[in-house]
């Protein structure tokens, strides 16, 4: 057994599969991609693995990159596309501090966000409209960013600002 097998998730067999690829230690992994690590474990092995290593070494990147990982976020299940991939307003639910504790994800409560409470909506304007709409998000919809982007009243001008650029970009490349 080595260090890597301190890393949540990481068991005997992926501890074996990181060695391989060269991965020997925790230093070693810093900086590398889920992607990455998944391709170049399909390439080792020959064949499509499982996407449930993909999430599982999603899980790993953010333990390893992450100054202090909240253990709540480090289960390998929580890094399935539905929670990886943008929302329909195109924030990350893994990259949300409610995520896990308070909110188990958009696609998951169907819009139904803690933050109703502050706007007085019955469903998240932006979940309705794609759902309205059959779109899997705001991508590539010509009002982007239109009127049912809101403030969150939680936070600050300057980070409802941040948010705001980092979601629209996201959306941008789809």
């Amino acid at each position: 057994m080595t260090e890597l097998s301190q890393i949540p998730n990481v068991g005997k067999q992926t501890e074996q599969d990181l060695i391989a690829m060269g991965y020997t230690s925790i230093e070693s992994l810093k900086g590398k991609s889920a992607e990455m690590l998944y391709a170049e474990n399909c390439r080792m092995r020959g064949c499509t693995v499982d996407r449930c290593q993909l999430y599982l070494y999603r899980a790993v990147e953010y333990f390893i990159n992450t100054e202090n990982p909240n253990p709540d976020k480090c289960k390998w299940w929580l890094w399935k596309d539905d929670f990886f991939d943008p929302s329909p307003c195109g924030a990350k639910c893994v990259e949300c501090v409610s995520f896990p504790s308070t909110c188990k994800g958009c696609r998951k409560i169907k819009g139904n966000v803690f933050w109703l409470r502050y706007t007085g909506d019955e469903v998240c304007p932006i979940w309705k409209c794609c759902k309205d709409r059959r779109r899997e998000n705001c991508g590539g919809c010509p009002e982007l960013p239109c009127t049912r982007f809101m403030k969150d009243p939680s936070i600050s001008d300057d980070e409802n600002e941040a948010n705001l650029r980092k979601m629209i970009e996201r959306l941008d490349n789809l």
